[in-house]
């Protein structure tokens, strides 16, 4: 996962700005960034497979639903502290990604997002289906002191942190002997089985970290906005997810809050547009995918770089000269 200078101190810069954001930001503000902030926890764990081990996962938002429905139904059935209800959820999620890894991930490219799409898909018509889960209706979540107490500054806080925890996890995952199997495994699967590398295993840990993201994004979905219902957690998540980090950039460091604020802006922006604002959106998507494979921070390294040419061409003819 590229890490180049201007991206570490384009996050540093970001997470000072996000800290003192609030003195300054409305409310609706401050909801706004912090569902950017959840969508781009969510995309950093999709990250990992996809821009490393190149395995396309369309179930993101399968776990996503784990996290939030977990976190609902045990704040409001069975009273449990908002902390251990994000215990409980990455555990639920942690048990999920390896129910649903171990079979899936035998599946190459094509096969393997059928089937994770499948797992999403099934998961979003089981919640629906029964009245534990609130059935079509949902949950609406109790007033947690995490999301009322300062007009809800600790909810903020706290997603702002664990956006900044998801980004060295990742970093140090990619830069660990984990990150290099998951390159030789996208690079070459064969040769990659053939130098002894588990194929299995290091996929499964890829699938694992998306699955814990995934579910971290759901409990501070669930607790963010107090109201957790099937339809948002439909396929249609999974796959706007999957184009947050294609959009961003795979395999990049800051790709995933660049495509997770194409995701939120997009549709914001263009909501008085009514009827056009997924036309816009689609168009956008397929304008920055077929300009730019590497994404928004790809263009951006692009950028730099021609800058970089334009400004070392007059240097040389002045040495020349």
């Amino acid at each position: 996962m590229r890490a180049s200078p201007a991206s570490l101190a384009f996050i540093c810069g970001a997470a000072l700005l996000l800290a003192i954001a609030p003195a300054f930001a409305g409310s609706y503000v401050r909801y706004l960034i912090v569902i950017w902030l959840i969508y781009s926890i969510s995309a950093v764990g999709l990250n990992l497979p996809i821009g490393l081990g190149r395995l396309y996962s369309l179930g993101h938002g399968g776990f996503m639903l784990v996290g939030a429905y977990a976190t609902a139904v045990v704040t409001t059935q069975w009273n449990w502290p908002a902390p251990v209800a994000l215990v409980f959820a990455i555990m639920l999620a942690i048990a999920t990604g390896i129910l649903v890894g171990l079979p899936a991930l035998r599946l190459r490219q094509f096969s393997l997002a059928i089937v994770t799409f499948a797992f999403g898909y099934t998961l979003f018509h089981l919640v629906k289906s029964f009245n534990v889960f609130g059935g079509p209706q949902g949950i609406f979540m109790p007033q947690l002191w995490l999301s009322s107490a300062f007009s809800g500054l600790p909810v903020y806080y706290l997603t702002l942190a664990l956006a900044l925890a998801s980004v060295l996890a990742a970093r140090s995952i990619a830069s660990s002997k984990t990150g290099r199997a998951l390159r030789m495994i996208g690079e070459n699967e064969t040769a990659a089985a053939s130098l002894g590398i588990s194929l299995t295993y290091y996929k499964l840990v890829a699938f694992i970290f998306a699955s814990v993201l995934g579910a971290v994004s759901g409990f501070l979905h669930a607790v963010a906005t107090g109201y957790v219902a099937p339809e948002t957690y439909s396929a249609e998540l999974s796959i706007t997810m999957f184009a947050a980090v294609m959009i961003g950039g795979k395999g990049t460091l800051i790709g995933p809050f660049l495509g997770a604020g194409f995701i939120v802006a997009v549709p914001e922006f263009a909501q008085a547009s009514q009827g056009l604002a997924e036309i816009l959106y689609a168009l956008l998507f397929l304008g920055i995918v077929t300009l730019s494979p590497g994404g928004l921070a790809g263009a951006s390294d692009m950028l730099r770089a021609r800058m970089r040419g334009t400004h070392a061409i007059p240097d040389k003819k002045a040495a020349a000269r």
